[in-house]
C-alpha cells in the first residue's frame, strides 16, 4: 500500500521497494534529519571538544558518575581506549577520577563544574533545535515521532546497568 502511494506521488526512485523497505528507508531519512539537527545544534563548539569526548561527557552527566568499564560499554570501546579518552577529557578540565565510596579500589568518573556546564549547554542546544523541528511538524506527525522515539529510547536502568 505505501509503495503504491509513493509511486503515485511520483517518487519513481522507490519503484520495486516493498512496504517494509520503504518504512526502513523513510525511518533512516528521518533519523538522519534528527542526527543532523543534533549535530548542527552543537557546531558552535567547533573542534575544541571532539565528538567522542562529547558523547562520553553526556553519558557521564546523565549517570552522575560512572566507572570506566561502564563508560567503555556505553561508548562501545575497550577499557584502554576509554581510559585514554578520559585522560584527554581530564586534561581539558571536563572530568576527574575519584575513588568510589562503596569500594575504595573502584575509580569513578565525575564531571567537573566545567564539564557539567558544557553538558547542560549541549543538551539545551539540542532541545532547542529539536523543539524547532517538532514545531514544523503536524500535530499527528509530532505525536507519532515522540511516541515512536519513546519506544526505542532505553530507560535509565537499561542505560547504566548494561
Amino acid at each position: 500500500m505505501l509503495a503504491r502511494w509513493v509511486i503515485l506521488m511520483g517518487y519513481d526512485m522507490f519503484r520495486g521497494f516493498s512496504d517494509e523497505q520503504l518504512e526502513v528507508s523513510t525511518a533512516e531519512r528521518g533519523l538522519a534529519a534528527l542526527i543532523e539537527v543534533a549535530e548542527r545544534a552543537v557546531e558552535k563548539i567547533g573542534s575544541s571538544v571532539p565528538p567522542a569526548q562529547l558523547r562520553a561527557l553526556l553519558i557521564i552527566d546523565r549517570a552522575g558518575s560512572l566507572n570506566l568499564n561502564r563508560l567503555a560499554t556505553q561508548v562501545g570501546a575497550s577499557a584502554s581506549a576509554t581510559s585514554r579518552l578520559c585522560d584527554r577529557m581530564e586534561v581539558a578540565g571536563l572530568l576527574t577520577r575519584d575513588r568510589a565510596e562503596e569500594s575504595r579500589r573502584e575509580i569513578v568518573l565525575l564531571l567537573t563544574e566545567s564539564g557539567r556546564r558544557l553538558a547542560g549547554w549541549v543538551r539545551d542546544q539540542r532541545r532547542a533545535a529539536l523543539a524547532e523541528m517538532l514545531q514544523a511538524m503536524t500535530p499527528d506527525g509530532r505525536d507519532a515521532l515522540v511516541r515512536g522515539l519513546g519506544e526505542v529510547a532505553p530507560t535509565p536502568a537499561e542505560l547504566f546497568h548494561m
